[in-house]
């Protein structure tokens, strides 16, 4: 491959919460094969981790503990009552495939629907496993929780699977993709 032909190759700074502000800067050149660059662009393929202008793209520090921090700040919100309060720490393109709906909400009033419902059964989540995948302004946690749910007079325990994908927009993290399902019997 000579010069002229080799994909451009845009750089990527990854800010530690230590770090002073670009401090760091990575570059990558990474490929998938011959046709597809990680990083950078290369003929007619669209590159998969850089913006399509081929900036410089900050990334905010991710951590497990973040992840953790993020949930709890999801479940306090819950424990408000405040569907609305919920409803704001999704995206307004968030998703949510809801635990007790066959319905995907696709937008800030589907979401806050269906909280206000789901908030009438007080429920309070502990996680019980939990995987945490970082990228850049990027955090997926996918694992095991569990739901105490009040229903009248009765309280149960219901468990479920749940995935959370958050993403860092104008440095808040918000959640863009959220699914929960119940776990199945067998």
């Amino acid at each position: 491959m000579t010069n002229s032909n080799r994909p451009r190759i845009s750089g990527t700074r990854f800010l530690s919460a230590d770090d002073a502000p670009n401090s760091r800067l990575s570059l990558g050149s990474s490929h998938r094969d011959a046709y597809r660059s990680v990083t950078g662009t290369g003929s007619h393929y669209d590159a998969i981790d850089v913006p399509a202008n081929e900036s410089c793209v900050i990334c905010a520090p991710a951590t497990r503990r973040l992840a953790e921090d993020l949930f709890n700040q999801w479940n306090a919100a819950l424990q408000t009552g405040d569907a609305a309060k919920v409803t704001e720490l999704y995206a307004e393109d968030g998703v949510l495939l809801p635990t007790v709906s066959n319905v995907p909400r696709t937008s800030h009033a589907e979401i806050q629907d269906y909280f206000e419902h789901f908030l009438e059964k007080h429920p309070v989540g502990t996680i019980n496993t939990r995987n945490v995948k970082l990228g850049c302004n990027k955090l997926t946690d996918a694992g095991t929780y569990t739901f105490r749910v009040t229903d009248g007079d009765e309280t149960r325990d219901v468990p479920a699977r749940y995935t959370f994908v958050y993403e860092n927009r104008d440095g808040r993290w918000l959640i863009v993709h959220h699914h929960s399902s119940m776990m199945p019997t067998d």
